[in-house]
């Protein structure tokens, strides 16, 4: 391949990041990848693609996700829509023969998930979710400890992700309020990343138990004076987990955290080891070695050492964007190469899983079993 054309389906404030990255990735990797040809942009409409194509250095707007499929120059569909358009949109994709990179969460639930993961299995597109922390650097190394079996048998784990901005009541209703649109609110938001770390360091979840809460019962509607619409989402939610592995812990996420920027928080106890991971300290990770436990918690420095990167320089401090331009070099590496990628669908599809348990909990008011990537199909 001499060239990569890659179009973007979506473009709020996560597609402008995206759109930073793919501009990035050039100076992180000189000579690593073919050109990356930003072929084009999908709004809302055929005007809006246009104009945001202009001030954005875009080949051309589109005015139809099918105008996406029918390009020849497009290789991947970088995928930042909402979450009721993505089943249709990646199915319609992997028959057209592209591939396909998708925001988290996959889909709406697990019915929707088992749809796209047959129609992964008749394609030849490849699908590659934005699990974006899972390239933090200290994330990398935890990973690394473990695959040495320096955490051990997995005692206890706990998991956070804490956001702000959702206490004011008359912010405004919009699709990520509506549980049939965006498939869940705070745990479907935030909580889909803690569950996919967890999952990708620890091993898969068995079951959870899951509590919710909804703190603003009704919303502002746009444009509709004193019209108001009904929030069926949760604000934060708290669930009790097992891993297949045994282990046992929890998870809490909120958007009502008032004062909080993006604490997201992950300590994990175990036989051999413990470490801790927070987001805002992303430049280290703090580990605890039970053989050399007269040393105590060791402050291990990982900042930005990526191997193959030119820069910055590994001493250099992170930042958030980073982590996107991490994910999304890798997947358009193993696009290129045809090389098999992870978090793909299957990674999706299991953090979609848990989504689905703890929501189907929240319900019945019991510990509910959550579906193994092998019965999906």
């Amino acid at each position: 391949m001499d060239k990569i054309g890659v179009a973007m389906a979506g473009f709020g404030g996560i597609g402008r990041i995206h759109l930073l990255a793919y501009r990035e990735i050039p100076h992180f990797y000189p000579g690593k990848l073919p050109e990356i040809r930003m072929t084009g942009v999908l709004r809302s409409g055929k005007s809006a693609s246009v104009e945001t194509a202009r001030e954005n250095g875009f080949d051309r707007g589109y005015g139809s996700f099918r105008e996406i499929l029918e390009d020849p120059e497009v290789d991947v569909i970088d995928l930042v829509t909402p979450n009721y358009l993505h089943k249709d949109q990646i199915i319609a994709a992997l028959e057209g023969g592209k591939h396909i990179l998708c925001e988290k969460p996959l889909a709406l639930n697990a019915a929707e998930t088992d749809e796209i993961l047959r129609a992964a299995e008749k394609s030849r597109g490849k699908i590659g979710m934005i699990f974006n922390y899972r390239f933090v650097p200290a994330i990398m190394k935890a990973r690394e400890l473990i695959d040495q079996g320096r955490l051990g048998e997995v005692y206890s784990f706990r998991g956070e992700y804490f956001h702000t901005g959702y206490q004011d009541p008359s912010r405004p209703y919009s699709w990520r309020m509506d549980f049939d649109r965006s498939g869940g609110g705070a745990l479907a938001d935030l909580g889909v990343h803690v569950l996919d770390l967890l999952s990708y360091l620890l091993g898969d979840f068995k079951s959870v138990r899951a509590d919710l809460e909804i703190y603003i019962k009704e919303r502002p509607v746009p444009g509709r004076e004193g019209g108001m619409a009904s929030v069926s989402v949760d604000d934060a939610a708290w669930l009790q987990c097992r891993l297949t592995e045994g282990g046992r812990g929890s998870v809490e996420v909120s958007r009502f955290a008032t004062g909080t920027l993006d604490d997201l928080n992950i300590t994990v106890y175990g036989s051999r080891g413990s470490f801790q991971f927070r987001l805002m300290d992303p430049g280290f990770l703090y580990w605890f070695d039970q053989d050399r436990k007269e040393e105590g918690w060791k402050r291990l420095e990982t900042l930005q050492h990526y191997p193959e990167a030119k820069i910055p320089n590994p001493r250099s401090v992170i930042g958030w964007n980073r982590f996107h331009a991490e994910n999304q070099y890798r997947f358009l590496k193993s696009v290129v190469e045809g090389t098999p990628f992870s978090p793909g669908v299957e990674e999706g599809a299991r953090a979609q899983y848990v989504l689905d348990a703890a929501y189907r909990s929240a319900l019945s008011g019991r510990e509910e079993e959550v579906q193994q990537i092998s019965s999906a199909s």
